[in-house]
């Protein structure tokens, strides 16, 4: 769709239409860039403040996967005027409003429309200086393949809609869709990242491949080196799977090779759609480990979960 676009013109835009990442990128003078996004969706979570903290940190994360500091952000609100209670509109606007406070934002305004089904999320600029943008490309073999939060929660998701998930799984994924990604872009800092972007609605395998053909690289993925959130295998294999995750799953066929042991559950979630997901990096081999360590004691559910190669036959291979 967005090849019907016409590719922005300005010598100040550094990131547009042209590539594929988190979010475009103005200079504004030789030492500042203005890096903004927009992101927004329906209800995941029954519960309004979860759902507008989720909103938030899911629309932050595209600037700090750009390596930019958020600092401003607008509200976009559709509700059915009438007859969502006061109360559930209040609780939205609060859980973005913590999320933001948490972040060093401020919501300075926003726009709101009448509409049958709930949808929130934010206009997010942030501030970075024009040689310390990261991109998705870059990667370069021998490099590790970083993941900063586990894998699963369009299937919890799915199963909260059909009344299926239990308490404890429920939880793990509200608390890990709220997790800011701020913390882990500042971890950054000292180690040697060549490429960077989050996880999102293409799914882990998805956002790889944005990754290889930016940088002109293949993906060797290990099957069992992800996080994964609990109940989550169970789940896909119980068939709580969206419709995008669905989507994800056939999108990949045509550029990866699977290991015939592994398992569709598994298969399922490293193509499942996420919502305010982990950030993906390029990384030096010499400090992945160690970047990983540190994204841990932060409180993310991090690993190691491949390496990047050169150019193949198969632009992604998932082994057991």
């Amino acid at each position: 769709m967005l090849n019907a676009l016409p590719a922005g013109v300005d010598e100040h835009l550094l990131v547009g239409l042209e590539t594929p990442d988190d979010a475009a990128v103005y200079a504004l003078d030789a030492d500042r860039a203005l890096v903004a996004s927009v992101d927004f969706f329906g209800p995941l979570v029954d519960d309004p403040d979860d759902f507008g903290a989720i909103a938030a940190a899911n629309a932050l994360s595209d600037l700090y996967a750009m390596g930019a500091r958020p600092v401003l952000a607008l509200s976009l609100l559709s509700v059915p005027a009438g007859s969502l209670p006061a109360t559930a509109v209040a609780g939205i606007l609060r859980g973005a409003s913590d999320t933001c406070a948490e972040a060093g934002v401020v919501i300075a305004g926003g726009h709101s429309i009448d509409d049958p089904e709930p949808k929130f999320g934010l206009v997010a600029l942030g501030l970075v200086h024009p040689d310390e943008i990261f991109r998705k490309s870059g990667a370069l073999p021998g490099d590790s393949i970083v993941l900063g939060k586990a894998l699963g929660t369009g299937v919890v998701a799915t199963a909260i809609k059909r009344d299926l998930a239990d308490d404890p799984a429920i939880r793990a994924a509200v608390r890990s869709m709220r997790q800011l990604n701020a913390t882990a872009a500042d971890l950054l800092e000292g180690h040697e990242v060549h490429a960077l972007t989050d996880v999102s609605g293409f799914g882990l395998l998805g956002h790889l491949r944005e990754m290889c053909e930016a940088s002109n690289v293949s993906a060797r993925v290990f099957a069992g080196a992800p996080r994964y959130l609990p109940d989550a295998e169970y789940l896909a294999d119980a068939g709580c799977v969206p419709g995008g995750s669905r989507r994800n799953r056939d999108s990949v066929e045509p550029f990866t090779s699977w290991a015939e042991s592994v398992p569709e559950a598994v298969r399922i979630l490293l193509c499942d759609a996420q919502t305010s997901g982990g950030l993906l990096a390029a990384v030096a081999s010499e400090d992945a480990s160690e970047l990983v360590s540190e994204w841990e004691s932060a409180g993310y559910a991090a690993a190691v979960v491949g390496l990047f190669e050169f150019p193949g036959p198969d632009l992604i291979r998932v082994e057991a």
